[in-house]
């Protein structure tokens, strides 16, 4: 079969080339920016406004709590405030109008002021608390895989290194499926020249179903192979702590 000229399998073989030097080469250094951003924001700004955060919400007496609450306002704000790291704009512009009603506050100490300015500051730890973990996880996420690696088989290593480039590859296979299928049903609306007599929507579904079948079966030994510094969610959390709860009733 060929398109334009060219054989069908020379261009998926280019196209499969081309796809595992993008995973190699153009995303590595992606990461590498963006791992190094993340890293900076980690340091600098989630980690300790996350353990400033956490000491106030834990804090009961009311005067102490608005003693740290100036003390973690007043070191985020003017010129030289790194609250310009957090990446989500979202959470920076939360933080902006926290200040308000903190200034706000300041001119007058009034009760309602107050109650906002604390339902603001809570409001604000359990985002922080996210970006702070999400920071976490993805900076160390290879962290039990370095370690795992340095104690198992040299040999072991290189087929998990082989491994990443199979899974990744069917993911890609997928999606070419996934678009073989869209031109298939495209076909058989309007009708497309470079489309082979014999090919039809049945091998199109066929072929789609059997990349799924080798994704999954990447995906099932990926969870088995690839290590993940991952905690628990708050979901899973949930549904244990609801679980435990049923039962000692």
């Amino acid at each position: 079969m060929k398109i334009w000229g060219v054989d069908l399998s020379v261009i998926i073989v280019a196209l499969v080339t081309a796809y595992i030097g993008y995973q190699f080469n153009h995303r590595s250094k992606k990461r590498e920016a963006f791992l190094k951003e993340l890293s900076t924001s980690y340091n600098e700004i989630y980690s300790p406004m996350f353990e400033q955060l956490s000491l106030i919400v834990a804090t009961k007496e009311k005067n102490e709590k608005l003693k740290m609450i100036d003390t973690f306002v007043q070191e985020y704000s003017g010129k030289d405030s790194k609250i310009r790291l957090i990446a989500s704009s979202f959470i920076l512009d939360y933080f902006h109008n926290l200040r308000k009603v903190y200034f706000k506050y300041k001119e007058e100490e009034s009760r309602v002021n107050e109650r906002e300015l604390l339902e603001k500051i809570n409001g604000l730890y359990p985002m922080i608390e996210d970006e702070y973990w999400n920071a976490h996880d993805t900076i160390y996420e290879d962290h039990k895989q370095f370690i795992s690696d340095t104690f198992i088989n040299p040999f072991f290593v290189v087929l998990s290194s082989i491994f990443r480039i199979v899974y990744h590859l069917s993911v890609f296979v997928f999606w070419i499926c996934a678009v073989i299928l869209y031109f298939t049903i495209a076909h058989l609306i309007v009708p497309l020249e470079w489309v082979p007599k014999w090919w039809n929507i049945t091998y199109a579904f066929l072929l789609v179903f059997l990349a799924i079948m080798f994704f999954g079966i990447m995906m099932m030994f990926k969870e088995m192979l690839i290590k993940r510094n991952r905690r628990e969610s708050k979901i899973s959390k949930n549904l244990k702590k609801k679980l435990k709860e049923f039962l000692l009733r």
